[in-house]
């Protein structure tokens, strides 16, 4: 029997951290969801002022430059602006590996009430992540756990009245205790059993997501609905975007295997379209990219096992103002991969300023010899 995607999602966990936001989105005891928002990262519907650069070979697209690490892309569908025009363009698609945003002109009255910056730069950043949870499952939403106290106002400020809001009081990490933590582990690993002794095999490549399936004991055509509807399930945890493929087994009515998925991503609530059978009997599809994967977010390179640096230093920086706050430290030493400690002195200063303010006292940084390989919160050593 394939299992429904109807599902009400009832329960946000909020953990504010240095540089750093994480929502999981649960119905009942399922984890549905993970979504980060880093400081500064550019999301889906920021406006930015740009500067137009010289036009592709085809002529009706461009790159401009917004003042992000690589230059965005604008597809123009006729003629584009003159190189060297500042515009105002609003993202469509969030960078992810090597590729800058896509954006296309933004719209007037989106600009009404904004601050035009002179030469590229941010107009307005995308919505807050916990501002669109709360908007997009208002109508079942129900309650939300706070990590940590909302010490400024900002995180109320984004939630609604008519929800139970209280604050995680536990010794207990909030993630670990609903077991979120497991669940992205599960979500980051290429292998993922179903019901009936079957398995997913998901493997990002740079241009599509490839989709295996392993009936195991399961006839074909059983095995291929029970997958499509794990399959529904992952690419909302592992925020699987771009074009998809899934190879299906051959079986009889692979037709309504594609009608069964259909149904199912029209409750996902980033738009999934879905193509149909290809001659070969695979089906495609295409979800939009609106944010980063969970891969980006903790895998250094995809199928890898390790991690991103900065997947790190988020990681230990919420370990230091758990263990420093709960044991209320008057000193805390932190012993971690020099690549982390050096990230954690550059680019992510603000972060590591963040932390020492909230603990009131100053952060040592270590480094240590080792390999970053293997899961981020067993490499590194906090001494208070």
């Amino acid at each position: 029997m394939v299992r429904s995607l109807v599902i009400a999602i009832d329960t946000l966990l909020i953990d504010r951290s240095p540089g750093e936001t994480r929502v999981a989105v649960l119905a009942g005891d399922d984890v549905v969801e993970v979504h980060h928002h880093r400081n500064g990262e550019p999301g889906a519907g920021a406006l930015y002022r740009g500067r137009v650069g010289a036009p592709l070979p085809d002529a009706s697209s461009v790159f401009v430059e917004i003042s992000l690490e690589r230059p965005a892309f604008m597809p123009c569908g006729g003629r584009p602006p003159p190189e060297g025009q500042e515009v105002n363009v609003k993202i469509v698609q969030p960078p992810h590996g090597d590729k800058g945003a896509k954006v296309r002109l933004a719209d007037a009255k989106q600009l009404a009430k904004s601050d035009i910056p002179t030469g590229p730069g941010l107009i307005t950043p995308a919505q807050h992540i916990i501002a669109w949870c709360v908007e997009t499952y208002a109508q079942t939403l129900t309650h939300v756990v706070l990590a940590s106290p909302d010490r400024d106002g900002t995180v109320n400020a984004m939630l609604s009245s008519a929800l139970s809001i209280s604050n995680w009081t536990a010794r207990d990490d909030l993630f670990d205790y609903y077991a979120v933590e497991e669940a992205i582990e599960r979500a980051l690993a290429p292998v993922v059993p179903f019901h009936g002794g079957g398995k997913l095999i998901i493997e990002p490549t740079a241009a599509f997501t490839a989709v295996d399936i392993d009936a195991g004991p399961m006839p074909a055509g059983e095995a291929n609905l029970a997958a499509i509807s794990k399959l529904a399930e992952e690419l909302r945890l592992r925020a699987v975007a771009g074009p998809i493929i899934v190879d299906l087994i051959p079986s009889r009515g692979r037709t309504a295997v594609v009608e069964k998925l259909k149904q199912l991503v029209a409750r996902d609530p980033v738009p999934t379209q879905v193509a149909g059978l290809t001659p070969e009997g695979r089906i495609e599809l295409n979800r939009r990219r609106l944010r980063p994967s969970l891969a980006h977010y903790f895998l250094a390179s995809p199928n890898a096992s390790e991690p991103t640096v900065d997947a790190v230093a988020y990681t230990v920086l919420r370990r230091c103002l758990h263990q420093g706050l709960g044991e209320n430290a008057t000193r805390l030493t932190l012993k971690a991969h020099a690549d982390v400690i050096a990230l954690l002195q550059g680019r992510l200063r603000s972060a590591l300023d963040e932390a020492e303010s909230t603990l009131k006292m100053p952060i040592t940084l270590e480094s240590a010899s080792g390999s970053l390989k293997g899961w981020p919160k067993s490499k590194f050593d906090i001494e208070t």
